[in-house]
């Protein structure tokens, strides 16, 4: 892949110190100020002892959700409320909007079940605070009670599945929409293919790019060509991932993370190193995301120096804290390189508690390498952050029967048994002519069970035989 790509291995260092502007930061700060005059307006209408219109008590209601600011928001609710403006629609809606910013969903159901009359766009967003607080079961009672739904609705629903981990759920109400007849937008089709690429489903995501090609001229923001590009990348078609973020005339931040994340994934280290080297030097300012891939192509490749560099720069050049994940990626890149001592040291030396996937990684590595002491304590840190993981208990019944401790083995198989703990079946899922198939570990129940393990027995076979030859 690397030489496909023709990319070289330059050190990842930034040429300069200084970063650019954010626009997000602009976006954000545009916000506060915008929310802030909302809110002045409506004080110096109440000081000035008249009672505010409802295009005022909308900017201000929007501005609390915006800034965000509790007591102001709760305050202009009662001030609305005595007004006599509590079931008007269009207040009625900022009311639950600002309500579900804070995620206090009871009070912005109180306040949707007092309006009469609740026409498309007051459901839609309570439909969508359901969906940004979580609750996608009470986001899909009230999608389905809607008499009339339009494309937000659409799109708040299919985002929520897709952000909830039911990637299933999101492309099959994809679908219903396209029966419904509703157009989809760039939002409806940036949660489909997030779906897409949870389910590894590269037949209807390759359906969804020719869908865009046939309807989009040009995309009106980077995101939907990200998304492309996150969806090849995540279903193995790095090449049709990589020529796609070299034709986006559209390019942000988020489109050379796609990237970089993709290569991770697949364990391209040389090829991620090189895109963040020519990243930087284009003056793309880099964040978290960007250095947690590198960190990942880093692990997958054994590239302990590059990796090293790459997280001691974060602080160092960038300003930016390292956080758990990056902590635990370095030292899941020094486990596997054997460095176990350098990795034990960064475990103590974290400004916060080591996580269960770093000593997870740790772990590993003692077994890999043989250091069965450092294991043991691993294991028993393991256990104190996941007592309910059969797999931790395991793994300290396996050190202990490797060095020598049979009394303490029989104690912890003990422990087991006593707990019934149970191993929850691993999973996997594979697209076969754009059907979706899921299997668990030890499953007979698809239909085809019978074929899968015939075959299975004759690859076994066979490599049995090539064992024989070879």
């Amino acid at each position: 892949m690397a030489a496909r790509l023709h990319f070289e291995t330059p050190p990842p260092l930034p040429p300069s110190p200084k970063p650019p502007t954010s626009p997000r930061r602009n976006q954000r700060s545009n916000s506060q100020t915008s929310g802030v005059d909302a809110l002045l307006r409506y004080l110096r209408s109440v000081t000035q002892g008249s009672v505010p219109n409802k295009t005022t008590f909308i900017s201000a209601m929007r501005a609390c959700s915006l800034l965000p600011s509790i007591p102001e928001g709760r305050a202009i609710h009662s001030h609305i409320l005595k007004a006599g403006l509590g079931a008007d629609r269009f207040i009625a809606s900022s009311v639950i909007s600002f309500y579900s910013s804070c995620g206090q969903l009871r009070s912005a159901r109180q306040v949707f079940d007092g309006v009469c009359v609740k026409d498309a766009a007051l459901q839609t967003t309570m439909l969508k605070g359901y969906v940004e607080y979580g609750d996608i079961a009470k986001a899909r009672a009230l999608f389905d009670e809607m008499r009339t739904r339009d494309v937000i609705a659409w799109n708040a629903m299919i985002s929520g599945y897709a952000q909830s981990g039911l990637p299933e759920d999101a492309l099959q109400l994809f679908h219903e929409m396209q029966i419904s007849n509703f157009q989809p937008n760039e939002v409806t089709l940036i949660g489909a293919l997030s779906a897409c690429s949870q389910m590894g489903c590269l037949a209807l995501g390759e359906w969804i790019h020719g869908y865009i090609d046939r309807h989009l001229d040009v995309f009106q923001s980077p995101t939907l060509g990200n998304a492309l590009v996150h969806m090849y990348a995540k279903c193995g078609r790095l090449d049709a991932a990589f020529e796609l973020f070299l034709g986006q005339k559209l390019r942000n931040l988020e489109s050379w993370n796609a990237m970089l994340t993709g290569f991770a994934i697949h364990g391209h280290g040389t090829c991620a190193l090189s895109l963040f080297s020519q990243m930087i030097k284009l003056g793309v300012w880099p964040d978290r995301i960007s250095f947690l891939a590198v960190l990942m192509a880093c692990s997958h490749g054994g590239m302990v120096d590059h990796a090293q560099r790459c997280f001691n720069c974060m602080n160092r050049i960038y300003g930016m804290e390292p956080e758990a994940k990056h902590y635990g990626c370095m030292v899941d890149i020094l486990s596997r390189g054997g460095h176990l001592d350098e990795a034990r040291s960064l475990l103590s030396s974290m400004p916060f508690e080591p996580d269960a996937c770093s000593w997870g990684a740790f772990l590993h590595g003692c077994f890999t390498y043989g250091n069965y002491g450092l294991g043991l304590e691993a294991a028993g840190h393991l256990i104190e952050l996941e007592p309910w993981e059969e797999g931790r208990y395991v793994a300290l019944l396996n050190l202990y029967s490797l060095t020598g401790g049979v009394e303490d083995a029989i104690r912890v198989r003990k422990v087991i048994h006593e707990m019934g703990i149970k191993q929850p079946s691993g999973r996997s899922m594979i697209e076969v002519d754009g059907v979706a198939h899921e299997f668990l570990a030890g499953d007979r129940s698809h239909c085809q069970s019978s074929d899968i393990y015939s075959m299975i027995e004759k690859i076994a076979s066979n490599l049995e035989l090539l064992d024989q030859l070879y």
